[in-house]
């Protein structure tokens, strides 16, 4: 099946929107006994250094991987193993 690739990056964004809801979800219902001023500054400076230094390095590098596919490509050669 060929692929455009804007519609592949459409779909690993909502892979990935699906994996850090439930990311979210699980740590939301697991933070309750820890909510503290300090607890809420280290989460914020934790989910800054990931962003900054590995997820938006990945977005990066997986967007250009996919912009440099030929037009119709096939869905499945998107994917990386």
């Amino acid at each position: 099946m060929k692929v455009r690739r804007n519609t592949l990056l459409l779909i690993a964004a909502l892979v990935w929107s699906a994996a850090g809801f439930n990311i979210l979800r699980i740590g939301l219902l697991a933070y309750p006994p820890y909510r503290t001023v300090v607890n809420y500054l280290l989460s914020a400076l934790v989910f800054t250094v990931f962003q900054i230094f590995i997820f938006g390095r990945l977005v990066n590098k997986h967007t250009a991987r996919i912009s440099a596919y030929e037009e119709g490509c096939t869905s499945s050669s998107s994917f990386s193993m």
